[in-house]
């Protein structure tokens, strides 16, 4: 074999076989991130959200945190639940060249203050009567109640107390963390003599 080998390269014409091409140079081109985005930058803590991305050329994708893998697609969403702010990374493997890969961040803040139900002692009332407004709220920082001016605490249930002399529209509004706020109305009819019918209690349920 040695004799061989020194033969051939005495021989005139002789070469060593030329190198292998690389998949890119056989005309497969790198994977490429087309679009990464999410549906809404800033969410509030509990809230889901929508991360879109689209790919070319791909042959495996994934997106962390955490880890998983996805479906080399040219526009696709998936769900996250991010519990604080995060960044996502998506990265895109294609047949040759090196990853793409591409990050975005989705802030999360407080929790969204809401209204659960609003509950009311009666619909219909002679003037003077005392009637209740009770209220169910999460998330909240205070609960104020108009027009009689009562303002709670940030307890999730709490009630106020009214003796209307006329029709009256209450106003029920929850503040939360940031500005956020929920409201909510309830109109108390005034009537010299109500209809038996009438009276009782009323909830609204949010």
């Amino acid at each position: 074999m040695v004799l061989a080998g020194a033969a051939c390269v005495m021989a005139a014409g002789c070469s060593k076989a030329p190198p292998q091409p690389s998949a890119h140079a056989a005309g497969k081109p790198a994977a490429r991130i087309t679009q990464f985005y999410a549906s809404a930058p800033q969410l509030a803590r509990g809230e889901k959200e929508l991360l879109c991305y689209g790919v070319g050329n791909a042959t495996s994708v994934h997106l962390a945190p955490p880890p998983r893998e996805l479906s080399a697609a040219l526009s696709r969403c998936v769900e996250v639940n991010p519990a604080r702010t995060t960044t996502y990374t998506l990265t895109a493997e294609g047949a040759s060249g090196p990853p793409a890969f591409q990050q975005l961040t989705v802030s999360v803040g407080p929790p969204r203050v809401k209204i659960i139900d609003v509950t009311v002692s009666a619909l219909t009332v002679k003037p003077g009567d005392l009637v209740s407004i009770c209220y169910h709220v999460e998330n909240a920082t205070s609960v104020e109640v108009a027009p009689i001016h009562f303002r709670g605490s940030s307890k999730p249930k709490g009630c106020a107390t009214d003796t209307p002399r006329k029709t009256t529209t209450y106003e029920i509004v929850a503040n939360g963390f940031e500005g956020s706020r929920d409201q909510e109305h309830v109109t108390i009819s005034v009537h010299g003599s109500p209809p038996a019918g009438l009276r009782g209690a009323f909830r609204v349920v949010r």
